[in-house]
């Protein structure tokens, strides 16, 4: 995997002081986070349980059509073995009320309902709670806009955005988390067959030094290039899927009158 020089014993620790430090400093009693079974919501898991206590996380299960009951499973048995309390809820019947307002949608809008809906019950889990809602998008898919604004996109804490995809997998294992867990295919699981790599079009191991080259390092889209050893037409293709997603890492804008 390629790590771009991250310690990983040394990120490990920042984040869960990053954690604990957050909490601390706010009236909030604890962490929410959402627990799909998937890689990234099982390292920040890991990582809120070393860093605050398992009594003071929270995991919520949010399965629907098409969620994998093995992805469910391994969510259920990474929290009962990290001894974080967990509450699970099927959302398909309020995906299925909001979405029936209207017909022919396509799967992309469903799945962006399906992630609202499950920001909708984090948040609601969080005011009943006290507590933080844990966003845990890593750095590629923020920087690629590859997450549903105002569903996944948001969050009181973002612990894993300065960790790209491909460095999340040897995290993952630098914490402990389970090897069959680090060895499945990324997916967002919000429709049949979706998966990272089909959806974006290469993998993170390709993806990945083209955004750090572009972005961390401000190369162009020819330096770019010539430093990662990809065709222009990919670089570019993946540059302007960072450059098109700005708005949504953005505030909202205003006319600016103050």
């Amino acid at each position: 995997m390629t790590d771009f020089d991250l310690d990983l014993a040394t990120a490990a620790d920042e984040i869960r002081s990053f954690l604990a430090s957050y909490l601390d400093a706010t009236p909030a009693d604890g962490y929410v986070v959402g627990v799909s079974g998937g890689l990234d919501s099982v390292l920040a898991t890991h990582l809120l349980a070393d860093a605050v206590g398992p009594e003071r996380v929270t995991g919520l299960l949010l399965p629907a059509d098409p969620s994998d009951p093995e992805n469910v499973e391994d969510a259920r048995a990474v929290c009962e073995r990290l001894g974080v309390d967990y509450r699970e809820t099927d959302i398909q019947p309020i995906v299925d009320d909001v979405t029936a307002a209207r017909e022919d949608l396509s799967k992309t809008t469903v799945g962006n309902v399906q992630a609202r809906v499950r920001m909708v019950l984090l948040y609601q889990a969080a005011n009943d709670d006290d507590a933080l809602v844990v966003g845990p998008n890593n750095r590629s898919e923020l920087l690629l806009g590859y997450f549903t604004k105002y569903g996944d996109g948001a969050a009181d804490v973002a612990p894993l955005a300065d960790v790209y995809k491909t460095e999340a997998y040897d995290l993952a294992q630098e914490v402990g988390v389970s090897e069959d867990i680090v060895a499945k295919t990324p997916t967002a699981e919000l429709w049949e067959g979706q998966t990272d790599p089909g959806e974006l079009g290469e993998p993170y191991e390709v993806i990945d030094p083209i955004l750090h080259a572009y972005v961390d390092e401000d190369r162009t889209i020819e330096e770019t290039g010539e430093a990662t050893g990809e065709a222009r037409e990919t670089v570019a293709e993946f540059v302007e899927h960072y450059e098109s997603s700005t708005h949504k890492r953005e505030r909202p804008p205003s006319p600016g009158i103050r």
